[in-house]
């Protein structure tokens, strides 16, 4: 009997080491098929790997390499295999029900629209596999994900739609210390701010991205600084500060052997300098250096950087009136915009056609030039507004998701409390009087809860909207009155264009006072010394007293949010019309209250005499909305003392 089991462990152990021995087997041949696949773009090749991986029986083995092929397969831009792959990974995710493959699936679908340069179903794909990931807390997928969805949005030209995408990445990028992608996030932050206007910011991201380069300790480090010196000379060159920008392009070209090292940074930088030259009317170096990087390009597999030479030297010859020449590198880059889909390039070269052409050949360059652009500002708009459907349709579904979970628990409440209810009927029936007077008491402070929870919810509810309403002006409204602001500059209109843009700043005040506040990275004490350091000013002295009091996470956020905005339009009152020199902000808690008492030395009022003002009734409104006591004490020259108590749990 010991000799069969001992045979029995000898068989079963050279199992065991059989099956591993075949699955590295399968692995070496894997690797195998793919550097074929990758040196021979062979479309046969995918499907022998599949078949291969499916031998194992290995569900981690299967899945692993239907992702690898399929990135290797948008690489190549092979769609008909990436199809097969994301085809594989959603057969995969109804056999084992593993989201991750369900995630990838998606994923993959929005690069097969990529290719096909498909921007709104690309989008839509991308924020499905989002939503996955977000689910599955893989914070690394989230990230990659915004970061692709801020590429679209910034080739679609909705800058601040990009910004917000980035921003969202960069909540779960950071926080995870990876270097990669966080780096790609802080440049497209810093090139959507660009976009916008805002350069000295977008210089602030260029140097993050650097800084967390610097954490990789590559071995060719000095390659990291040409990027970010060619990001840094764009955004001077985008203020027109020709000097500035042509000195960053300077540092990029010192850098030893980057023609080596990575040529297309050296072709970026040489021909940054060229144009910063031109601009500053160095025309001989211009030249000199657009016709290098001609020669350059034309030797690349890559033809589409070609369009960016000869629009080049197509303004280049036509400010120097050689016209045959302006002529023939316009309509070059012209032919390889159109080629490439290049809009912007083929509005630019249209333009500069019109000019250079004389007769009607030169009227119909004009007119398509402008029934481009219309069709192009058509478009954009009509991406903002697909790109912010999508994202609402999928905050909607959450929403509606966490509505059902409260009302599910709710539900749960209820037959809890009749439960509850039962059970006091039981003791009353029992005669206990004591029992009953308890029982009555859990009922009543049970209900006392479930009504302030309900209130709670009521008003989180109302402040996303809020801050809805905040994103649609700020991103949709102002995106559009600011693009129609550029066109009344550039058509002269200098009065409506003064006048609409102090619309599009009262827009955008509105939004901002209409934006929500939240506590999940900022915590509550951090907020209100923000807050508190927007009015410093030296014959104006806040203090704050006891703050850690409300910093507890247990506090609930609409609870605090209430203090915030109170305290916010306290003190912008105070500013206004108190002509105080000294505010206390005061808190305390208790188990059971929080109190704050907000108190200045002012020139103050007589309660009785003068009517409430709109601040003042908002803040009591927004108290009393959740079961809190709001007064107001105050005389003529004797300053004013707000207090507001706010119960910690409804009761």
């Amino acid at each position: 009997m010991k000799k069969l089991c001992f045979v029995c462990v000898l068989l079963l152990a050279f199992e065991g080491f059989s099956q591993s021995q075949n699955l590295e087997l399968i692995s070496d041949s894997l690797s195998v098929l793919y550097k074929e696949y990758k040196k021979t773009r062979k479309i046969n090749i995918p499907t022998k790997a599949y078949s291969l991986a499916e031998k194992t029986k290995s569900d981690a083995f299967i899945k692993k390499t239907y992702i690898r092929f399929g990135i290797r397969s948008f690489f190549l831009e092979d769609i008909p295999n990436l199809s097969l792959s994301e085809q594989k990974l959603y057969r995969f995710f109804q056999k084992t029900k593993d989201s991750f493959a369900l995630a990838k699936h998606y994923h993959y679908k929005a690069l097969i629209f990529k290719i096909k340069v498909a921007s709104d179903s690309c989008f839509y794909y991308y924020n499905k596999s989002l939503d996955l990931s977000a689910k599955l807390k893989d914070s690394l997928e989230v990230a990659r994900r915004y970061l692709s969805m801020s590429n679209i949005q910034e080739r679609e030209r909705d800058y601040l739609g990009s910004e917000n995408s980035v921003i969202n990445g960069l909540r779960y990028a950071e926080p995870l210390n990876e270097i990669k992608f966080t780096s790609y996030l802080y440049i497209n932050l810093g090139i959507a701010l660009k976009y916008t206007q805002r350069f000295k910011e977008a210089r602030k991201y260029y140097v993050k991205y650097l800084e967390t380069q610097k954490k990789s300790k590559k071995k060719n480090f000095d390659v990291e600084y040409a990027l970010f010196y060619n990001l840094t000379a764009k955004s001077y060159e985008a203020e027109f500060n020709y000097e500035k920008a042509m000195s960053f392009y300077k540092k990029a070209l010192s850098i030893d052997s980057l023609a080596i090292k990575d040529p297309n940074k050296y072709r970026l930088s040489l021909e940054g300098f060229s144009y910063n030259n031109f601009k500053l009317g160095n025309k001989d170096i211009a030249l000199k250096g657009y016709l290098k990087v001609l020669e350059l390009r034309k030797k690349l597999i890559d033809k589409s950087s070609l369009v960016f030479s000869h629009s080049l030297l197509g303004e280049f010859y036509a400010s120097t009136n050689q016209k045959s020449k302006a002529i023939f590198h316009t309509k070059k880059a012209l032919a390889l915009s159109r080629k490439f889909n290049n809009s912007e390039r083929i509005l630019e070269n249209l333009f500069l056609l019109s000019k250079l052409v004389k007769g009607e050949k030169g009227r119909k360059y004009l007119e398509e030039h402008y029934r481009l652009n219309d069709s192009l500002f058509k478009r954009e708009r009509a991406m903002k507004i697909q790109f912010s459907n999508i994202r609402y349709e999928t905050e909607k579904k959450e929403k509606e998701n966490s509505k059902l979970k409260v009302e599910n628990e709710q539900k749960q409440l209820r037959i809890e409390k009749e439960q509850q209810q039962k059970t006091i009927g039981w003791l009353v029936a029992g005669g206990s009087f004591l029992f009953i007077a308890f029982g009555a008491s859990v009922v009543s402070s049970r209900r006392k809860k479930l009504i302030f929870e309900s209130k709670l919810q009521q008003v989180e509810a109302r402040e996303k909207e809020r801050q809805q309403i905040a994103k649609s002006l700020h991103d949709e409204v102002a995106g559009d009155i600011r693009i129609l602001h550029k066109k009344l500059e550039q058509k002269k209109f200098l009065e409506e264009s003064k006048e609409l843009d102090r619309v599009k700043n009262n827009v955008r005040n509105l939004s901002h006072q209409l934006s929500s506040i939240s506590f999940d990275e900022v915590s509550f004490k951090n907020q209100i010394i923000n807050l508190v350091s927007d009015f410093f000013d030296a014959n104006f002295t806040i203090k704050i007293k006891e703050i850690n009091a409300v910093s507890s996470k247990k506090i609930n956020s609409s609870i605090k949010r209430t203090l915030f905005l109170s305290i916010r339009e306290s003190l912008q009152n105070i500013d206004k019309y108190a002509d105080a020199r000294n505010v206390i902000l005061s808190f305390s808690c208790t188990k059971k209250i929080i109190t704050l008492t907000i108190k200045d030395d002012g020139v103050g009022f007589d309660t009785n005499s003068l009517k409430t003002g709109i601040g003042l009734k908002n803040m009591k409104e927004r108290v009393e909305e959740i079961n809190g006591h709001f007064s107001v004490e105050s005389a003529p020259k004797k300053g004013t003392k707000i207090t507001i108590e706010i119960p910690n749990n409804g009761n």
